[in-house]
C-alpha cells in the first residue's frame, strides 16, 4: 500500500499522482490541510499540531509500505508515519525536502536543486509526470474547444514564489507577440492561470484576451486537456513543473521570464557579499539547463523537442530502493 500525501499545489500532486500510478500498487491520497499552526515552526513536529482535525484523522492503521511526498510541509507527516509503524514504512520525496536527506529512502529531485550525490539520491532532468499523455477531454471540454481554432497557442501563468513574481511587462510583451500571431495565421490565444496566479494578472489576462477566440481560463478546461489540445504552449518560468509538463508534449515551448521578487532581490545579494543561506533551489540552473538543452525558446520563437518521459527512471528507482534496508532515523 501506497500513501500520497497531496498539498494544495496543482503541479506538486499531479507529480506524485503520476508516480503512485506508474508504481502499480495500490495507493490512498491524504490530503494534507493545515490549520493557523503551520507558521509555528517549533510545531511542525511528528504530533502534527499545525494540521488540520480532518487530516491527522486521516492518518490511521494500517500504516502504509511507502509515503510519496513534496514539499516542506508534508516533512514531518512522513517521518511521524514511519514511526508510528514501528520503522517499516519508506519515504520517498520529491523535489525539495529542505531537511537533513539520510533518513529518506529515496529522494528525487531536478536540476534547479542542488542536493548533491547520494545513493538515495536520484537526479532527473525533469520532474515526474506527463499530464497530457493519457487525458480524455469530456462532451463539454470538447464544445469548448471547437470555439477556439486552431493553432491554440496555450499561456500558462504560475504566481508568486519566496524569490519570484511574474513580470507584467513581460507577460503584456508575450501576449502581444501570439496575439499578432493569431492576426497573421489565425488561430486563438487561451491563457491558464493556476493557484498561485494574483487577481491583478488574472484581470491582466481577461483585459488583454478580449477578442472572442481568446479566453483566460481558470479551472475549466483543465490544464492537462489544454496541453494535449494546444499547439503552442508558453509558460512563465516561475513553474517547474508546467516547463516540464509541456516540453514533454513534444510541442513547441517558449518561456516567458520573471523577476525577482523582494526577498529575491535581499537573498541575491546576501549571497553576492558571501552570507550562506539555507535555500537549495537555483531557478536560474534550471533555466539554463532548458536554453542550452535546447528544450525551450523565447515566446516569438518557441522550440519543439523530443524527450523521454521520466518517469520510468523514477519507479525503477523505487523498486531498487525497496530492496535496501530501511533508512533509520
Amino acid at each position: 500500500m501506497v500513501w500520497v500525501l497531496l498539498g494544495k499545489r496543482r503541479g506538486d500532486n499531479n507529480q506524485m499522482i503520476a508516480l503512485a500510478d506508474a508504481l502499480g500498487l495500490p495507493y490512498e491520497p491524504k490530503a494534507l490541510t493545515c490549520n493557523l499552526l503551520r507558521g509555528i515552526r517549533f510545531l511542525r513536529d511528528e504530533r502534527l499540531l499545525y494540521l488540520s482535525r480532518a487530516a491527522r484523522k486521516s492518518l490511521s492503521p494500517p500504516w502504509p509500505d511507502i509515503v510519496i511526498a513534496l514539499g516542506y510541509d508534508s516533512i514531518p507527516v512522513s517521518r511521524a508515519i514511519r514511526s508510528r509503524s514501528g520503522g517499516r514504512t519508506r519515504l520517498v520525496h520529491i523535489g525539495n525536502p529542505r531537511t537533513t536527506l539520510d533518513d529518506i529512502d529515496l529522494v528525487i529531485t531536478s536540476p534547479q536543486y542542488r542536493l548533491g550525490d547520494a545513493r538515495n539520491v536520484l537526479a532527473l532532468p525533469f520532474p515526474v509526470g506527463n499530464p497530457a499523455r493519457e487525458v480524455t477531454p469530456t462532451t463539454e471540454e470538447q464544445g469548448w474547444l471547437r470555439t477556439h481554432p486552431r493553432p491554440r497557442r496555450l499561456v500558462a501563468i504560475g504566481g508568486s514564489t519566496r524569490q519570484w513574481k511574474i513580470d507584467v511587462a513581460e507577460l503584456g510583451r508575450a501576449l502581444a507577440t501570439l496575439k499578432a500571431k493569431r492576426r497573421r495565421s489565425g488561430g486563438s490565444v487561451i491563457a491558464i492561470t493556476s493557484r498561485r496566479t494574483p487577481a491583478s494578472i488574472s484581470r491582466f489576462l481577461e483585459s488583454s484576451l478580449a477578442e472572442c477566440t481568446d479566453a483566460c481560463v481558470h479551472n475549466f478546461p483543465r490544464f492537462p486537456v489544454l496541453l494535449a489540445k494546444s499547439d503552442e504552449i508558453h509558460v512563465t518560468a516561475d513553474s517547474v513543473s508546467m516547463l516540464s509538463e509541456a516540453i514533454l508534449t513534444g510541442k513547441p515551448v517558449g518561456m516567458i521570464p520573471v523577476t525577482r521578487s523582494m526577498r529575491g532581490g535581499i537573498d541575491q545579494w546576501m549571497r553576492r557579499v558571501g552570507l550562506s543561506l539555507k535555500s537549495h533551489t537555483d531557478m536560474p540552473r534550471f533555466w539554463r539547463f532548458l536554453s542550452d538543452s535546447r528544450l525551450v525558446g523565447p515566446v516569438g520563437s518557441p522550440v519543439a523537442s523530443n524527450v523521454p518521459d521520466t518517469i520510468a527512471t523514477a519507479v525503477e528507482a523505487v523498486r531498487e530502493m525497496l530492496q535496501r534496508p530501511p533508512a533509520r532515523p
